[in-house]
C-alpha cells in the first residue's frame, strides 16, 4: 500500500446559539484574537493506491493557514511507528489508514477498549445567570449529567450562575473552568463555600506555580480540585503531593494515555479535554478516551451539540449524554461530504 496523495479542505462552522459569549463578556488575547465563531479547521485525507483513504483534522485556527503538506507520498502508512503519531493533522490520517489496515478500531492501536462508552459533558462560554441556565435546560433535555463553563472571579457572577444552573437541573454537575483565573486560595475557597453542598468541580481554579496552594484546596474543600496538565511529569507531582481530586489532560493521544495511566495508579480519575473541535478530532480523542479506565468524568468532547454539524454522518454524543465508542477499523467514522462541501471556506 502506498500513499498516492493528500487533501486539505478548510472548513468554518458555526457554533448553535445560547453556547458562546454575548458582547459583554467576549475578551481576546494573543491566542484568540478573534471571536470563536471565526475559527477554521483543516479536514484532512490521504489516499492510496489500494482505494483505502484515511481521514484527519488541525486544531482550530484563526485566518489563513499554511498547507500541513507533507513527504507522505510513495511511503506505505504501515511503515510509520504509531506510538509517534498523534496530536493532530495527517498524523491523525496515517492512524486512521494503520487501523484500516489491519482492521483494527483505533482504541486497539491505543492499548485495549477498557469502556465501551464515555461520558461527555455539555459545555458553554462565560455568560449571565439566566442564559446559564437556558442552558441547563438544554443540558437535561438531551440527556447530559454535567456542564461545563467559563467563568473568571471577575465576572462576579460566578456563585449565581452555578446556583441558576442547579435550579434548572438539579442533578448536574457543574464544572467551573476559570483558567486559573480564582487568582488565589483565599478567593477559591471563598467561592467553594458558597458553593457548599454542591456537585461542583473546580478546574485549574488558581495558577500552577506552586501545587501546594493545590493541595492546600484539596485539603480545605468538598469542591472536586482538578488542574488541567499538559504533561506527565506535572502528573507525577500531583499524585505525589496530593494535590487533585481529579485531572483534565490536555494531550489527545499518548500523552493522554500516559498521564491517565499515572493518574489511576494515584487513584485519581480523569477526563479529556479538547480544543472544541468537530468529530474527526473529537473521534480521535474518544478512542485514546476508550483505552483509559479511569477516564470516568465528564469529557469535553462536544463538537456535535455545540456546533451546527459536527461533519459525521453520525453524531458522536448520544442522547444519554456519552460518546459510545466506534468499532469499525481507525476512525470508525465517515465524513458527511454534503456537511463538509456546505461549510467549506476559501483558504
Amino acid at each position: 500500500m502506498k500513499i498516492t496523495h493528500l487533501e486539505r479542505t478548510v472548513v468554518s462552522v458555526p457554533f448553535v446559539p445560547g453556547i458562546l459569549s454575548p458582547p459583554e463578556y467576549e475578551e481576546y488575547s494573543p491566542a484568540y484574537p478573534e471571536p470563536l465563531s471565526r475559527r477554521r479547521q483543516d479536514v484532512l485525507r490521504i489516499g492510496t493506491d489500494v482505494g483505502l483513504t484515511g481521514i484527519g483534522m488541525s486544531g482550530p485556527y484563526f485566518g489563513s493557514h499554511p498547507d500541513p503538506a507533507s513527504d507522505l507520498i510513495g511511503r506505505d502508512p504501515r511503515d510509520f511507528e504509531p506510538r509517534q503519531l498523534g496530536g493532530g493533522g495527517y498524523d491523525i490520517a496515517l492512524l486512521d489508514l494503520i487501523g484500516k489496515s489491519v482492521e483494527w478500531p483505533l482504541y486497539r492501536i491505543f492499548g485495549g477498549k477498557a469502556q465501551d462508552r464515555v461520558l461527555v459533558d455539555y459545555w458553554i462560554t462565560r455568560m449571565g445567570a439566566q442564559e446559564s441556565a437556558a442552558a441547563a435546560r438544554r443540558a437535561v433535555e438531551l440527556g447530559f449529567h454535567g456542564i461545563k463553563i467559563k467563568c473568571c472571579w471577575e465576572d462576579g457572577n460566578v456563585a449565581d450562575r452555578v446556583h441558576a444552573i442547579h435550579a434548572a437541573g438539579p442533578d448536574l454537575r457543574v464544572v467551573l473552568d476559570p483558567g486559573g483565573r480564582f487568582h488565589t486560595v483565599a478567593q477559591a475557597l471563598e467561592l467553594a463555600r458558597e458553593l457548599e453542598g454542591l456537585d461542583v468541580v473546580f478546574e485549574d481554579p488558581i495558577p500552577k506555580d506552586d501545587m501546594e496552594d493545590y493541595r492546600r484546596l484539596v485539603e480545605e474543600t468538598d469542591v472536586i480540585i482538578a488542574p488541567h496538565l499538559q504533561n506527565p511529569r506535572q502528573v507525577i507531582e500531583v499524585v505525589h503531593r496530593g494535590a487533585a481530586d481529579a485531572i483534565n489532560v490536555a494531550p489527545s493521544d499518548w500523552g493522554f494515555l500516559d498521564m491517565a495511566r499515572i493518574a489511576e495508579a494515584g487513584g485519581i480519575p480523569v477526563w479529556q479535554a479538547s480544543n472544541v473541535d468537530l468529530g474527526v478530532f473529537d473521534a480521535f480523542r474518544l478512542h485514546a478516551s476508550a483505552a483509559a479506565a479511569n477516564c470516568t468524568l465528564g469529557s469535553d468532547l462536544c463538537g456535535n451539540f455545540v456546533h451546527e454539524h459536527s461533519l459525521l454522518k453520525e453524531p458522536l454524543v448520544g442522547e444519554d449524554g456519552h460518546a459510545v465508542v466506534p468499532e469499525g477499523p481507525g476512525l470508525g467514522v465517515e465524513l458527511d461530504e454534503d456537511a463538509v462541501s456546505e461549510y467549506t471556506v476559501s483558504c
